[in-house]
């Protein structure tokens, strides 16, 4: 029986031919050291190039490999064997006999072919044939009547051939499950398992990439929020030195311009620092060659959006539990157990094996006619009968059984955990869309009123109403709620790819399908 699985990624994207031309053109022309990428571009290039999706895509063939494999042994095995034996014999003496036995010389050729194998539920057969040439030499020149052959050397030679098939049948242990049979379903189990492992690790791969893009967003947000400061601050430190220069502010407060000017460049320079390594963390998951894009600066293309979304708690429950691979997986290792379940029972019972054989025989001088006679069955042979076989003591299997039940136990509990936990994980990421979605409003809020705050407090500033001192404040202030503002977005946006990662639909939250053949 053959058996082919085929792992097929179907991907359902809602965009243009054009898009996806440029999407190839991505894969292929790196010699511009900044591209544009969109989160979509980089989820395209992770599910054809991340190298742990490769590894996992390998695990799948690999486990349909070995479920093909074991269905092996209902391939039936086919022997031919051919034999010469040769035999000096000195002659002896039989005291029930008249006569001794003469010297001779034997020699015995054989070809004979035996084709065997067995099926499901308990049934092996095994069907032979051979022809056997049987050749003697015997020296009678020890008996007075030995001359009347020449050398007084008796030639003779017969050809013996057998055909027949011998059966076995189990009718309780090893009937409706074996070893064999139990193999089988572990392997399919395996199979599924690994495809569903397959299916998880896309999904990983899809909130990995998304929530890289949205650090890499922010990091290039901050990267702007720092260098708005970075002119702000030259500004003011002009201005102030202005009024320096005019007696109008203490020297003083040059001097704390100028400070404040320079840890904002320190922190532009953390800023572009940390976008550095955010990119190459995003890039190590988009390609399985990072040295030809190590002269890559990505440019990105998506803005952060902040639209609200409805979530129902019992919903998404529901999805949930339905929709997740890795609970998948669990019920599937529950099934890998009930297989050793259900083979440890079948072991409890005692072996009880119909037998039987049929074949025919046939002796001729010519190698034809004996195996004519063979397969025509003129000299029948058969046998038939029943064999019982039953330990004195079953404590092996007995405990192996109650073995089994409890792995079984222990794979249901784990399921149980498994769903359990993927709840809890659901309502955790409820919770975080809803409160982080309340952030956005409230930061950009903020961040609208300490702009403005900030504007009215360097016009009081430019008309002598303030000092220096409060307008840093006020830029510290905004340098706070933008920052805060721009972490509120990216917070949102990866709350709601982690609910649709726990739901188990970040797939079609991305327009994927996965189709297992």
């Amino acid at each position: 029986m053959e058996m082919r699985f085929q792992i097929q990624l179907a991907l359902i994207l809602c965009i243009a031919v054009a898009a996806s031309a440029q999407t190839t053109n991505l894969t292929t022309d790196l010699s511009n050291t900044v591209r544009s990428f969109s989160v979509r571009n980089c989820i395209d290039l992770a599910l054809t190039r991340n190298l742990d999706l490769q590894i996992k895509h390998l695990s799948t063939a690999i486990a349909g490999d070995m479920l093909n494999g074991a269905y092996g042994v209902y391939v039936p095995t086919f022997t031919f064997d051919a034999s010469q034996s040769y035999e000096s014999d000195p002659g002896n003496f039989d005291p029930r006999k008249f006569n001794p036995y003469f010297p001779a010389e034997i020699t015995t050729d054989k070809l004979g072919s035996d084709l065997g194998g067995k099926i499901p539920y308990g049934f092996s057969y095994n069907f032979t044939g051979f022809v056997r040439k049987t050749a003697a030499n015997t020296d009678f020149s020890t008996d007075p009547d030995g001359d009347i052959f020449p050398n007084s050397i008796r030639s003779t030679n017969d050809y013996a051939g057998e055909a027949g098939i011998t059966m076995r049948q189990h009718l309780l242990k090893d009937f409706w499950i074996d070893a064999d049979q139990e193999q089988i379903m572990i392997r399919r189990a395996d199979l599924k398992v690994s495809q569903e492992i397959l299916r998880f690790e896309i999904m990983q791969t899809l909130l990995a990439v998304e929530l890289a893009y949205y650090d890499l967003m922010e990091a290039r947000d901050e990267i702007q929020v720092q260098e708005k400061m970075v002119e702000l601050r030259k500004q003011f430190v002009a201005e102030t030195q202005r009024r320096v220069d005019l007696g109008e502010s203490p020297s003083l407060d040059s001097a704390q311009a100028e400070t404040q000017l320079q840890n904002t460049l320190t922190a532009l320079a953390q800023a572009r620092e940390s976008f550095s390594t955010r990119q190459n963390h995003l890039i190590s998951m988009i390609t399985d060659n990072y040295l030809a894009w190590a002269d890559v600066n990505l440019q990105l293309t998506d803005t952060l959006q902040a639209d609200p979304v409805q979530v129902n708690r019992s919903t998404s429950f529901q999805t949930a539990l339905a929709s997740r691979p890795d609970l998948a997986e669990a019920r599937f290792a529950v099934e890998k157990t009930g297989a050793t379940v259900k083979f440890r029972l079948n072991q409890l019972f005692p072996s009880l094996d119909l037998v039987g054989g049929y074949g025919g025989q046939g002796v001729d001088a010519n190698a034809g006619a004996s195996l004519d006679d063979a397969f025509s069955f003129s000299n029948p042979e058969y046998s038939y009968g029943a064999v019982v076989t039953f330990p004195l003591s079953n404590v092996s299997e007995r405990n192996s059984y109650r073995a089994s039940k409890a792995a079984k136990q222990i794979a249901e509990l784990q399921l149980k955990k498994a769903e359990q936990d993927v709840l809890i994980q659901v309502a955790d990421c409820i919770t975080r869309v809803e409160s982080s979605f309340s952030q956005v409003t409230s930061t950009h809020k903020a961040a609208t009123y300490a702009a403005s705050a900030l504007d009215a407090e360097t016009k009081k500033l430019q008309n002598g109403f303030t000092t220096g001192f409060v307008v840093l404040q006020y830029q510290e202030i905004f340098t706070a709620a933008r920052t805060a503002e721009v972490r509120a977005e990216v917070d949102y946006n990866k709350a709601l790819a982690q609910l649709a990662f726990a739901e188990g639909t970040i797939m079609e939250r991305n327009h994927l399908h996965l189709e297992v053949k």
